[in-house]
């Protein structure tokens, strides 16, 4: 019995190290863009490797972090945005953004080998999700990144960031960079 209880008490242990710290908290959703700027969400609809949050960056600005059953807001500036997901693996999406329209991304769940991987997934007009993310909506959470934690993380992370700005914009990851165009907001 003591067997088994050592084992759960490392595993639970190991399990609380990987949820990191609270950078996020619930939040009301914007009703719509900011003036002049385009809103782009990531969406995390799975429950799969709950407590491993994925690093979301707007280039070399940390944006916050994709958590299990949530979502959040990130406001951008009109045109080209290079994004990048970091987990167990790391993933870029290129979008192209207009003012006055929002822009959905899925932050789906992998298994990897030590902990969860992530997958960008863009939603355009041809996917199957595009008439499924008023619903995901309703069944997540939306969060919001506090601030204060969100400038702490940039400054201890930018170098990494800087090093996947320059593997998918310049780099061999240049041809794996998924895509989102303006005409994908609504």
């Amino acid at each position: 019995m003591k067997r088994y209880s050592l084992i759960l008490g490392l595993l639970f242990s190991f399990l609380m190290g990987c949820a990191g710290s609270s950078y996020m908290v619930k939040a009301t959703p914007p009703e719509a863009p900011a003036l002049g700027k385009a809103t782009v969400y990531f969406m995390r609809p799975s429950s799969m490797g709950y407590a491993v949050k994925f690093q979301i960056w707007n280039g070399t600005y940390f944006v916050g972090l994709s958590q299990a059953k949530s979502y959040f807001a990130c406001q951008c500036d009109p045109g080209k945005h290079l994004f990048l997901g970091i987990a167990e693996n790391k993933v870029a999406l290129e979008a192209d953004l207009e003012a006055g329209k929002s822009y959905y991304v899925g932050t789906n769940v992998r298994m990897g080998a030590w902990k969860a991987r992530m997958n960008f997934t863009p939603v355009t007009r041809n996917s199957e999700l595009w008439d499924k993310v008023d619903d995901y909506k309703k069944s997540l959470n939306f969060i919001a990144v506090v601030e204060e934690e969100r400038a702490k993380w940039e400054v201890s992370k930018r170098q990494e960031a800087q090093g996947l700005v320059d593997y998918y914009s310049q780099g061999p990851g240049k041809g794996e960079v998924l895509r989102l165009n303006k005409e994908d907001g609504r």
